[in-house]
């Protein structure tokens, strides 16, 4: 069998070469025909509205080609009008999206494309096309966060949007100034925002601020100012020293802005003959800006931030979480005074930037004349850091709702509420230490779960916040 199939193979190869020996030796008969170069047709998006006049910087264009005698593989375009043979780039694609840099108000682009096909041969007529590019004039809008309170200290931020039809990057700067139009600033074309403080000029006094944006054309958007009517405040500081007022309902909160005004203008002279302090109602002039706000904190070195019944969600809150750290890495010393709602803390850990571990259980009602006395440890370590003694203190006012802290191991307590109730006190002060700084200047941050104007009966409230200022928050 195998030898059979043997046979039959040299037989067949026999044949095979004898057909081809053969064939080779007849005439090929008819007219040669060399291969024909293809042909490209060119398309341009158009809404029929436009025309090749003027027309956009960013330009999608079509195109196709057409073999005789094979087909089509690919294609060659260019954007150079004389180009040489490395400016083609190649492309099986049949539609592509080009943005056209814009060099002056008119720029002119010539496109070219032309097809290869199957035997490697080009078009020899590229298709063609001339782009005249008219440059589209930049906009510029305020966004709602550039809203700018009525009166400022000596910072202001201002946020905006700008947009240009021949894309962004074609904004190269943004001109702006404050108060006279005849003298303009440049900043880069990609910011979004600037501060000014009063190494900007900002002095006390009214202010209005203007900006405009402008391309590489040289051409300007249409100039939007802030206030968009009238001027706006500036308030140069007093001295050191702020009173952050952020109550909403005063009448009800027994005038928390009477006391601590009455009380600065009371220790600070004995303190420092020549500080002064400022009183900043963020109910009413807290800026849209969180980051003028945090600038405008870094202008005093003493901080007295009351609070009324906060919750997480608070934007006063949000905000205290990043400009108190940003604060106190500055040098600054702060006291901070809230009252939690119920429920407060559901949602994480919203306290890690004070000195708070945690929350303890909430005390429904704290009457008057209840007792705030010293932490026998926290005061140990307060005569050992500062060598003061922490005063008694009462309540004046009956405080609803409140809850205990837990310090973290940092902390020192100051002050427990004497608990009628229980064995266990609760701890509503606490003093915090800055892991960053050495010694007594590392304790920077006072943090009460108590309304402290509430805690005036024993008419020495005044002596806690000159123990406070003068010796744990030295000058």
């Amino acid at each position: 069998m195998q030898n059979l199939l043997k046979t039959t193979f040299k037989i067949g190869l026999s044949l095979a070469l004898l057909s081809v020996v053969y064939s080779c030796k007849e005439k090929i008969t008819g007219e040669y025909h060399p291969n024909s170069p293809p042909e490209t047709f060119l398309f341009v998006q158009s809404t029929g509205k436009d025309t090749l006049n003027h027309t956009a910087s960013i330009q999608k264009l079509f195109w196709d080609g057409r073999d005789e005698d094979g087909f089509i593989t690919g294609f060659y375009y260019t954007w150079e009008a004389f180009p040489d043979s490395g400016d083609w780039q190649w492309t099986q694609e049949r539609s592509l999206t080009f943005p056209l840099k814009i060099t002056g108000a008119e720029t002119s682009y010539v496109f070219q494309i032309r097809a290869v096909d199957n035997d490697g041969a080009w078009d020899p007529t590229p298709a063609k096309q001339l782009f005249p590019i008219k440059n589209t004039s930049p906009t510029i809008n305020w966004l709602p966060s550039s809203r700018i309170p009525d009166t400022t200290f000596t910072v202001a931020s201002f946020i905006w949007q700008a947009n240009d039809l021949d894309g962004d990057s074609t904004i190269v700067y943004f001109e702006y100034a404050l108060d006279d139009t005849t003298q303009w600033r440049k900043i880069a074309g990609f910011r979004r925002n600037l501060t000014l403080t009063a190494d900007s000029g900002l002095t006390q006094g009214e202010h209005v601020f203007y900006i405009r944006a402008v391309d590489v054309a040289n051409s300007r958007s249409p100039i939007i100012r802030m206030p968009q009517r009238g001027t706006w405040y500036v308030k140069e500081p007093k001295g050191e020293y702020l009173l952050i007022d952020d109550f909403a309902n005063e009448a009800q909160s027994n005038y928390p802005d009477r006391y601590y005004k009455s009380m600065l203008s009371q220790i600070l002279p004995e303190i420092d003959p020549q500080a002064g302090f400022d009183y900043w109602n963020i109910e009413e002039q807290f800026p849209a800006s969180r980051l003028q706000f945090i600038e405008t904190l870094k202008l005093f070195k003493r901080i007295i931030w009351y609070c009324d019944l906060i919750q997480e969600t608070d934007e006063h809150f949000i905000t205290a979480q990043v400009a108190i750290p940003e604060f106190l890495a500055t040098g600054g010393k702060i006291i901070y005074s809230v009252q939690f709602n119920q429920g407060f803390g559901a949602l994480g850990n919203p306290l890690e930037f004070t000195p708070v571990d945690s929350l303890g259980k909430m005390f429904n009602f704290i009457t008057t004349n209840s007792v705030y006395y010293a932490d026998s440890t926290g005061q140990q370590s307060i005569d050992e850091l500062f060598g003061v003694q922490l005063p008694e203190l009462k309540v004046s006012k009956i405080i609803v709702g409140l809850m205990g802290l837990k310090p973290k191991p940092t902390a020192i307590p100051l002050y427990r509420y004497d608990d009628p109730r229980s064995t266990e006190d609760p701890i509503f002060i606490l003093l915090g230490r800055n892991d960053n700084k050495h010694g007594t200047d590392a304790y920077d941050f006072i943090f009460s779960a108590t309304p402290l104007h509430y805690l005036q009966a024993n008419n020495n409230l005044n002596e806690f916040f000159k123990i406070v200022f003068n010796d744990i928050f030295k000058p």
